[in-house]
């Protein structure tokens, strides 16, 4: 594991199985254990628990078919190939290719997480969020290969609102709602409450593009699991949100 601390690898390990468990509960229990190791290695470059570095490097030696600077890297590269064996070509493709402008968007956020949003980069939280999460990924997880529907996107603003506590807690403010709130000229409240609204209006409307009704039971079945799962993990402190309210 080179110079992770087990004890804290451990807990990611925990989450990335809830969260397999609870949004990805649908599938095959193959699928779910190849979505865990896959969420884990994430969670580990997301809290910098691998050198920045090796970190660095990673999307260029995946590219070039080369062995990582850290073991754990190796692991999640092979995460990486062993993708369309649970999803479709598209599927495992479009995967691939978020999770890759996720690390390298991840390195970049730390460098500039002092980085003012000029009020007139109205486009730029979206672009941003778009390709410093997995959302987009997560969403074609939801269905392997027996199911392929478009709903590429409609996933990708949900973890801002479940995981804003959180990252207001930290007194973070690298996030997606502090950035619209900057773009929008609106207070954090509002901005977080045109979030909600967007993300009902998304949710709805893939309830309308869905037509199978397997394809419909494993897209609700995703979004109350993600949505538990939120509640559920200590990662995102929300049970201390409902703690504070009683």
């Amino acid at each position: 594991m080179g110079n992770a601390s087990p004890r804290r690898l451990h807990r990611h390990v925990v989450t990335a199985i809830n969260v397999a468990k609870t949004s990805f509960g649908h599938t095959a229990v193959a699928t779910q254990v190849h979505i865990a190791l896959w969420t884990a290695l994430c969670i580990f470059i997301d809290d910098f628990e691998i050198d920045t570095g090796a970190v660095a490097a990673f999307a260029e030696r995946f590219h070039a078919g080369q062995s990582q600077l850290h073991p754990l890297l190796d692991v999640f590269a092979g995460t990486l190939r062993d993708m369309p064996k649970f999803f479709h070509p598209y599927g495992a493709a479009s995967i691939v290719s978020n999770t890759i402008q996720y690390v390298v968007c991840t390195l970049f956020d730390k460098e500039a997480e002092n980085m003012e949003v000029h009020p007139a980069a109205r486009d730029y939280p979206v672009y941003k969020r778009s390709r410093n999460g997995i959302g987009e990924a997560y969403s074609y997880c939801i269905f392997d290969k027996v199911h392929f529907p478009n709903v590429s996107t409609h996933i990708q603003v949900v973890p801002d609102l479940l995981s804003f506590y959180k990252e207001a807690l930290v007194g973070e403010k690298n996030n997606f709602i502090h950035d619209r709130a900057r773009v929008t000229g609106k207070d954090i409240e509002a901005s977080l409450m045109d979030t909600m609204e967007d993300v009902v209006d998304l949710v709805n409307r893939a309830r309308q593009i869905l037509q199978g009704e397997g394809e419909k039971q494993a897209w609700e079945s995703f979004i109350v699991g993600y949505v538990a799962f939120h509640f559920v993990s200590p990662r995102y402190k929300l049970e201390e949100l409902f703690n504070d309210a009683e």
